[in-house]
């Protein structure tokens, strides 16, 4: 038999088995159609969630804890404006009383015309719009790179004006699309981060696009994705290092991944401790105050901690690992001054240097007993990041008190006395110009921030042994 004969049956074959598989598909997705039109037409919801791209981890209760929405979560990828028009079709025949419309859309599948079209059946309805949030790896390996980037630009810009249709800025923050840790697969965030997505998705957030911050925001993410793919994102090796890190509820307010802490971790290897305690001042007697707790660590005696504050996880994580830490560098990372400007802490004592009830004299004593009780150790401190609240830091909170800047600034004079490094966090990372862009509530940094300040910490680190 010649092969001409042989290839002929091969090629009816596969031809059988490919029409095989489009009915396949087709009954699949007839059948998949049929029952998301029956589930938008006969549930009883006020607000909707449909995606191009998946949204399995958004949580129906942050809906109603957050918003008292009463939400249908349609957990299916759209595929084409076609099938989107359609859903939203039968979202119409409900005759559910709509408060809202949370679309997931790929923009180079929907135009800002097509969304103005679906808009126009539901006056007085808010369109909430998530253009999806790809990898920023994903950007970097785009061949049609700026046809992407000006899909999702006239998207935003042409929706802009619009009275009922919001567009959020999801897909342009280095905190998330930057992480890989932010994601389970894919396009698919994990639930810690798609309910922070959720959360941030209103007009008091600084994650929603206006005119005043459009241009900057696109500025700022088209430099980070030039940079991405001419450059490469990528941070140094830090797992030769242990990162003992003392502080506030800007160190202590947060766990795991969410902590400066975690992201240090995760981004370079380093082994960081936790020892941050919300509430904490560098002055005074409480048992939270920085040479208490700096105290508890070098005496392993900490049983005065409550259970519940990361400083008594990192102390105890740490002396565990002690052991563990030959051949490690170490570091001593002290991050103080917004609670002693909260509590009207006095700036210092002329008379005595050391004087621990004084700002400058409880990060001197600080200073001294870890050096002399880890002379191997590094020590870098870390002037408070920018707040918005209380006139930006002005007002003066207390008969002993000064402003915030002021604080800040003897992180930096102390810094200079003992010859340490210092990251200026208020006047450099966050400043007040750009606050309220980092913080979420005034005084804590977002997400973004709290990146941020990773990626400054990182930088320093890294300058202390190149």
């Amino acid at each position: 038999m010649s092969k001409k004969s042989l290839l002929k049956p091969i090629i009816i074959l596969c031809a059988v088995l490919l029409f095989l598989a489009g009915i396949a598909w087709l009954s699949v997705s007839l059948l998949t159609h049929a029952k998301n039109d029956k589930l938008l037409k006969t549930s009883e919801y006020n607000c909707v969630f449909l995606s191009m791209f998946p949204i399995d981890t958004f949580r129906e209760e942050d809906f109603s804890h957050y918003r008292a929405d009463d939400v249908l979560l349609l957990k299916y990828e759209i595929p084409s404006y076609r099938i989107l028009k359609r859903y939203l079709k039968d979202v119409k025949l409900s005759e559910n009383e709509m408060h809202s419309v949370y679309l997931g859309i790929d923009p180079k599948k929907v135009s800002a015309e097509q969304i103005l079209e679906l808009q126009e059946a539901f006056p007085e309805v808010t369109f909430e719009i998530f253009p999806v949030y790809r990898r920023l790896s994903d950007w970097t390996k785009d061949w049609h790179f700026e046809k992407t980037y000006n899909a999702y630009l006239d998207l935003t810009e042409k929706l802009l004006d619009q009275d009922f249709i919001h567009v959020y800025s999801f897909f342009a923050q280095e905190w998330l699309i930057a992480d890989d840790a932010n994601y389970v697969k894919g396009n698919l965030l994990t639930e810690r981060v798609a309910g922070k997505v959720y959360v941030y998705a209103d007009v008091a957030h600084h994650c929603i696009f206006t005119k005043n911050n459009i241009a900057n925001v696109f500025d700022s993410f088209n430099h980070l994705l030039i940079d991405a793919k001419e450059n490469g994102y990528r941070f140094p090796d830090l797992s030769s290092w242990d990162v003992v890190m003392f502080g506030d509820s800007i160190i202590g307010n947060y766990v795991g991944h969410d902590s400066i802490p975690g992201l240090l971790s995760a981004m370079t290897g380093a082994r960081t401790y936790n020892c941050g305690w919300g509430g904490a001042c560098a002055s005074g007697a409480e048992a939270s105050s920085g040479n208490i707790v700096i105290n508890a660590y070098l005496t392993k005696d900490f049983s005065f901690i409550p259970g519940d504050v990361a400083v008594r996880d990192g102390i105890q994580k740490r002396l565990e690992d002690e052991t563990e830490a030959s051949g490690q560098k170490l570091l001593f990372v002290l991050h103080y001054g917004i609670n002693d400007y909260l509590n009207g802490r006095p700036l210092d004592n002329v008379n005595d240097p050391l004087d621990a009830e004084t700002f400058c004299g409880a990060l001197r004593k600080m200073i001294e007993t870890l050096r002399e009780n880890r002379p191997d150790a590094k020590i870098l401190l870390i002037a408070p990041n920018s707040i918005t609240c209380f006139e930006n830091g002005t007002r003066l909170l207390g008969e002993t008190g000064t402003s915030l800047s002021d604080y800040a600034d003897s992180v930096l004079r102390i810094a200079s006395e003992y010859g340490l490094p210092v990251q200026d966090d208020y006047h450099d990372v966050i400043s007040a110009e750009i606050a309220e862009d980092y913080l979420e509530d005034q005084l804590h940094p977002n997400e973004y921030g709290r990146y941020k300040i990773t990626k400054e910490l990182i930088r320093r680190i890294s300058e202390l042994h190149p």
